[in-house]
């Protein structure tokens, strides 16, 4: 069957309807960087700004919240930071310094301003002006009676002493920090329920207040500290302006592509084992970078097209923590998008190992605006439970650094710094409670029983800070509370006073609540001198929840006993398949991962089935025996390998995991190899070592053997990076052929790096067509390693073996202007102007439908003719390409060109494949998925259909679009003008 065109969303596009009609042929260098640095957009002309009342009419909202104007200029402006002190006062940073600075020689611009509202009618309408000449102040929090501030290289604290709402103590507590930019500096200050508090971006050479004449190098990741102590350290994880902390006391903060992060294992647990590296101690818990879709009304004036339609400026990051609305507004986190004038929802699953963000609208977002002076910047709950929203409400938010100095001079960075706007936000129908500020001890005690996440903080905090250890028998008693919210504050703050009992983590140990349990594991970590404290934490080895048994294996790094090392064995056993556990689990075995790896080799049935989490977990349980080089494990090691047994999976995984490991070993006998091992053992492991010479001579043979399971076969292709490239290349060549399952190809390729030869190109260039679209980027980027690899790959290309489009925009530039003359001039050849040469023509002939008069009702009749098979738009059509929603924030020339040259640039997921079947079909679409035993094809209208490995005679890749050149055969230029005009305008 013929496939309806399928409009592909290329990222190589032309930037105004002015270069189009120019006729003039761009480079491929010249187009993307006009799409780049604000080129595309400086010379529109921009709306003026409207008064609070209209630009409140531009907001839509998400169905069943409402949004009313809190505050506005002249009382405010500038504003990007909110937070509420003991008192229930509302204090508003006014980030004036933003984007520039002062004038040369001028005072500091930032201030932090003190609203009220005192008629209470829900507008605040006085203002003081509690600090001022803030040298780029950006964030706070309230701290100690006054205001914890980040301020450029500093964090301060601020406090008025004599009522009069006018800070009368400045003091740096600490100092030393290194900024990047006015975006990204030490700030965002937040209390956690640890009792540290955490800010994001703390590089430098710091000194506290305590101990000013001693300076700590931090490195590029967040800063937190101990209120009571001062004690400081890193923090996993590099925010940026984000920084928030949910009502279960879970972390979360952004950088501008990244809307929701967390910390998954922070330095001080890291620390515990050396010897195993981990490559993300954080993680994304929304998508991020090109799939972190946003949904602007209006077109998104972003420093790379190629960003629109996509979060380019994330920041704010807020957990809602108040008590109004269902569940799943309570667990929401909320993101600003100030270059797309929006603000999204999304609801976190906080039960899974690792956390999940879901948007809470599919294809809209929680707040969007038509006002292009809208930049939500940051959001805070409220003491009454009210969410509440700053607008900076400014014509420009981008910082110059990012935009070429030529752009950056033509536009007014001062444009709209005497407005701001402050907005509240309930459910719509909520009823909001009137907060009265505890007066003593006990009324903070009573805080804790709130509902309100807000004031459960503030009463945690007000005992922590104030070391109220009068209330310990009174929080004792708040552990038998039915609001689990209670149960964890309670258990915290008696921490942070010091006087938690083990009897207090015993009783946590059983709860009901997840969440308590994590609590109360991790606390149990430090109470091993403690039997019952301690059988109650390795009871919860058996909990029916991954977090709180992974809390289990983290808390059992300190206890060395048989019993605990038994306990670690046990989880490994049930977890350690999942990467993320095996992550967290081996920061407890430094001195017992062989002791680890025999216990499950000594179980049958972890050692008679291997998966890819199993070898997994087997190899790194290995590199951490090689890494630490003691001759004793690594012995107890290779004699485990040497035991008789059919099974050659985890054989494979062992001694390539000790190969991965031994390089990185920093002992006493120098730099170590597996192939210098071999050659040259220690006495002590000479009689241990033929059982792994067996398993090496063996690799090749499994690896091909297809009668094998997958993971006998993919643990022999391990070994093969070990051999020399020679004995191994005809099997690295026949492991990379179509009728290989995605796994045997994937371990080929990560081999082919490890092995290093130069010569693995050739074998990838040669079955390049043969490779399915979930291990091409592995491949591209072997391929881009090396410049000899890289000569290849453009020959390659330019002989028609390769599409120049599998490279992304990001890996074309880097050719593009590759430090080698002859690399330079052929990327330059290959990767033409905005439109591929044999579709120049044509798309110079649609060019005049950008003149049109266009008609989007007809539009929406042309897509439903020609796109809707395999486009869905508003829920209009089939799924089987990208969804077209929000290809309104792209420009009509672009679009343009993406739907007459659709094969400019194809995504590796949405490349077609053929597969011929032994019966004789044929049949083409895009690989949804593939298995082992079976590849998932959908095809046109949205249909899937299962086809077994057994079934498929041949599957190649054509490298194209599904959509193919010539639908200009179908629309006519009216047509194409109101198909444009329907896509973007509607």
């Amino acid at each position: 069957m013929r496939f309806i065109p399928f409009l592909l969303i290329a990222l190589l596009t032309a930037s105004s309807a002015d270069s189009a009609e120019q006729g003039e042929a761009k480079s491929a260098l010249e187009a993307i960087e006009s799409n780049r640095g604000g080129r595309h957009w400086v010379e529109q002309e921009t709306a003026p700004p409207k008064s609070p009342t209209e630009s409140l009419e531009t907001i839509e909202i998400e169905p069943g919240y409402e949004i009313a104007l809190f505050a506005a200029e002249p009382l405010i402006h500038d504003p990007v930071a909110i937070c509420f002190d003991r008192h229930g006062d509302m204090y508003v940073v006014e980030y004036s310094d933003y984007p520039i600075g002062p004038e040369e020689g001028g005072d500091p611009l930032s201030k932090i301003v003190m609203l009220e509202d005192s008629d209470g009618d829900g507008v605040a309408d006085r203002r003081h002006v509690f600090a001022d000449k803030l040298d780029f102040a950006h964030s706070m929090m309230a701290y100690r009676g006054g205001l914890l501030v980040g301020a450029k290289t500093k964090v301060l604290f601020l406090e008025d002493t004599d009522g009069d709402h006018v800070a009368d103590v400045n003091e740096t507590v600490f100092d030393g920090f290194t900024p990047a930019h006015p975006q990204m500096q030490i700030g965002n200050p937040r209390w956690g329920i640890d009792n540290w508090v955490y800010l994001n971006y703390g590089p430098g050479e710091v000194a506290s207040k305590r101990d000013p004449d001693s300076t700590v190098t931090l490195p590029r990741k967040d800063f937190r500290f101990n209120p009571q102590t001062l004690e400081f350290e890193s923090d996993s994880g590099m925010g940026q302006f984000g920084n928030t902390v949910d009502r279960w006391g879970h972390r979360f903060y952004c950088t501008n592509r990244n809307p929701i992060i967390t910390t998954f294992l922070p330095p001080n647990v890291l620390a515990r084992n050396p010897f195993h590296i981990v490559s993300a101690p954080y993680y994304d818990v929304a998508p991020s970078g090109g799939q972190s879709e946003v949904f602007p009304l209006v077109e998104m004036k972003s420093n790379y097209l190629s960003h629109a339609g996509t979060h380019t400026s994330a920041c704010g990051t807020t957990a809602y923590t108040g008590d109004l609305g269902d569940e799943s507004f309570r667990n929401s986190v909320f993101v600003c998008e100030p270059i797309g004038h929006l603000v999204t929802r999304s609801i976190v699953d906080s039960a899974p190992l690792k956390f999940i963000a879901k948007r809470a609208q599919e294809k809209r977002d929680f707040i969007a605006s038509t006002d292009t002076w809208f930049r939500p910047s940051s959001l805070a709950t409220g003491p009454d439970g009210a969410l509440y929203l700053a607008d900076m409400y400014r014509l420009w938010v981008e910082h110059p650094k990012f935009l070429p100095p030529e752009i950056a001079a033509k536009l007014d960075w001062r444009a709209g710094d005497d407005r701001g706007r402050i907005y509240r936000i309930v459910p719509t129908g909520s009823v909001t409670r009137t907060f009265t500020p505890p007066e003593s001890e006990s009324e903070s005690v009573d805080l804790l029983k709130d509902d309100n996440g807000w004031r459960q903080f503030l009463g945690q905090r007000l005992l922590v800070e104030q070391q109220a250890t009068g209330q310990v028998a009174e929080l004792r008693k708040l552990l038998a509370s039915p609001s689990s919210t209670t149960r964890l504050h309670a258990l915290w703050t008696l921490h942070g006073l010091s006087a938690l009992k083990p009897a207090d983590v015993r009783q946590m140990c059983g709860d009901a609540n997840l969440h308590c349990r994590v609590a109360a594991a991790k606390l149990a970590g430090s109470m091993s001198e403690d039997d019952a404290a301690e059988n109650a934490l390795i009871a919860l080895a058996d909990d029916s929840n991954i977090q709180v048994r992974f809390q289990v294996a983290l808390s059992l790094s300190a206890n060395d006993s048989q019993r605990a090392t038994a306990t670690l064995i046990q989880l490994a056993r049930r977890d350690g398949h999942d990467s993320a556990f095996a992550d967290g689990l081996l920061t407890s075995t430094k001195q017992r991962s062989g002791a680890v790896l025999t216990g499950l080799i000594d179980d049958d049935a972890f050692r008679d089935s291997g998966t890819d989490g199993k070898m997994d977990l087997v190899r790194r349980l290995a590199a951490v025996v090689g890494a630490r080089g003691d001759l004793d494990e690594l012995e107890s090691v290779f004699q485990l390998i040497g035991r008789d047994g059919d099974q050659n999976w985890w054989r494979a995984a062992a001694i390539a995991g000790i190969g991965d490991g031994l390089p990185r070993y920093r002992g006493e006998r120098g730099r170590m190899s597996l192939a210098g091992l071999i050659a040259k053992p220690p006495a002590q492991l000479v009689d241990s070592m033929d059982g792994l010479k067996a398993v090496f001579d063996q690799s090749g043979v499994i690896a091909t053997d297809t009668e094998r399971s997958v993971a006998d076969r993919v643990a022999g292709i391990e070994l093969m990076a070990y051999q020399p490239f020679d004995a191994a290349v005809d099997t690295f060549h026949a492991l990379l052929s179509s009728d290989q399952a995605v796994q045997i190809q994937s371990a080929c390729i990560e081999a082919l790096q490890r092995n290093g030869s130069p010569a693995a190109a050739e074998i990838i260039l040669d079955r390049w067509s043969q490779l399915g679209p979930s291990v091409r980027g592995t491949a591209i980027a072997l391929l881009l390693r090396r410049t000899e690899s890289t000569r290849l790959t453009l020959a390659a290309m330019s002989q028609g073996k390769m599409n120049p489009s599998a490279l992304s925009i990001d890996q074309r530039v880097r050719l593009l202007k590759h430090a080698d003359e002859a690399l330079r001039e052929e990327a330059t050849k290959l990767f033409g102007g905005v439109v591929s040469p044999n579709r120049q023509k044509v798309a110079k002939d649609y060019e005049g439908a950008l003149a049109m008069k266009p008609d989007a009702a007809h539009g929406q009749e042309v897509f439903k003719r020609v796109c809707a098979s395999c486009h869905r738009i508003s829920g209009e059509g089939h799924e089987t390409g990208p969804d077209l929603t929000d290809v309104r924030n792209r420009s009509k020339p672009a679009l343009l060109y993406d739907i007459l040259d659709p094969n400019s640039k194809v995504e590796p997921r949405f490349t077609a494949y053929s597969i011929l079947t032994v019966d004789g079909s044929v049949l083409t679409g895009l690989i949804e998925s593939e298995t082992s035993e079976a590849v998932i094809l959908k095809m046109a209208e949205g249909k899937t259909k299962a086809i077994g490995r057994a079934e498929i005679e041949q599957m190649k890749a054509s490298d194209v679009s599904l959509m193919p050149e010539g639908i200009e055969k179908d629309i006519t230029l009216q047509q194409m003008a109101d198909l444009l005009a329907y896509l973007k305008d509607r």
